[in-house]
C-alpha cells in the first residue's frame, strides 16, 4: 500500500525508539494494529502485514497534575529524546525528520535535493486528556485521543507485546477499533481511508479477539451511530485498494467489517 522503502525506514525509526525509551511504551495507530494482527497474518500469507509511515505513541496526562508533574512527565522525557538524541524537529503537532526515500539516510539541512525523493519520518505523540496549563509547558499543539484514558486505567482495555527487550503497551483490539472507526469519515486523503480499513480488517480477521467480544466492548467506547457512520465511509475504490493490499475479497472484506453493526 505504501512504498516498502517507506515502512521501513518508519520501521527502522521505530526500533531506534523503542530501544531508547522507558517502559511501558504505549503504541497506538498503524504500527499498534501491525502488533495485533502480524504473527497470523505472515501465517495466513508468509509476508509481512502493512507497515505504517507514521509513528504514532501515546500518553497519559493527569488532568490534576502540576506543572512540575507535567515537566517531568513520560511524554516531555520523549520529546527530550526525540528532539536532542534522534535530531528530529518539532513542527505544529508533531516531530519530523527528513528521510531519502531511496538511501533510507537522514539529509543534512544544507542539503538540497529534489522533493520527490524527500521522505517526511513523523512521530506524533498523542494525548489522552489536555490540561489547561499544557501549552504553557509543552510548545507542541497537542493531539489528544480521549479514548487512550482506557489503556491506562484498566489493564482490561490493554495488552503487552515484548520486543527488543523492551514492553509494548497497545490498545486492546476493540480499542484499536474504536478508534479506527473514530477516524474513519474524517480521512481527507484516500490512502490514509484505505490504510483504515485494512487495519479494521486486519484486526477483526487476524488477531485472537473474537467478534462477539470485540462488539460487546465497542458498546463502552462508540455510539451504534458513530459506528454506522464510520461504515458509510466503506466506498468501492477504497475497497479495492484494500483488497490488493490484504490479498482478500472486497465481498468478504466487507462481510467482515459490516458485522460491527449486524445484531
Amino acid at each position: 500500500m505504501y512504498p516498502d522503502t517507506e515502512t521501513e525506514i518508519s520501521y527502522t525509526y521505530l526500533q531506534k525508539l523503542i530501544k531508547v525509551l522507558e517502559e511501558p511504551i504505549c503504541m497506538i495507530g498503524g504500527w499498534a494494529v501491525f502488533f495485533h494482527a502480524q504473527d497470523e497474518f505472515k501465517k495466513a500469507q508468509n509476508r509481512p502485514y502493512l507497515g505504517s509511515r507514521d509513528i504514532d505513541l501515546g500518553f497519559h496526562f493527569d488532568p490534576k497534575w502540576t506543572i512540575k508533574e507535567m515537566k517531568n512527565s513520560a511524554f516531555v522525557r520523549t520529546m527530550d529524546i526525540l528532539e536532542k538524541d534522534l535530531k528530529f524537529e518539532a513542527i505544529n503537532f508533531r516531530l519530523m525528520k527528513e528521510i531519502h526515500s531511496e538511501t533510507g539516510k537522514e539529509i543534512p539541512k544544507d542539503k538540497h535535493i529534489p522533493q520527490h525523493f524527500i521522505f517526511p519520518m513523523y512521530v506524533d505523540l498523542i494525548i489522552d486528556h489536555i490540561p489547561k496549563d499544557f501549552k504553557e509547558v509543552i510548545r507542541l499543539n497537542p493531539i489528544d485521543e480521549p479514548l487512550l484514558r482506557y489503556v491506562f486505567e484498566d489493564k482490561k482495555y490493554r495488552s503487552t507485546k515484548e520486543t527488543l527487550h523492551k514492553k509494548l503497551l497497545l490498545p486492546s483490539v476493540s480499542l484499536m477499533i474504536a478508534m479506527k472507526l473514530k477516524s474513519l469519515p474524517n480521512r481527507d486523503k484516500n490512502h490514509k481511508r484505505v490504510k483504515d480499513i485494512c487495519d479494521l480488517f486486519a484486526l477483526m480477521w487476524y488477531s485472537s479477539e473474537k467478534i462477539s467480544k470485540i462488539k460487546e466492548d465497542l458498546k463502552i467506547f462508540v455510539k451504534r451511530k458513530d459506528i454506522e457512520k464510520a461504515l458509510a465511509c466503506l466506498e468501492k475504490n477504497s475497497l479495492e485498494s484494500a483488497s490488493i493490499s490484504l490479498g482478500h475479497s472486497i465481498e468478504e472484506i466487507e462481510r467482515v467489517i459490516m458485522q460491527l453493526v449486524i445484531k
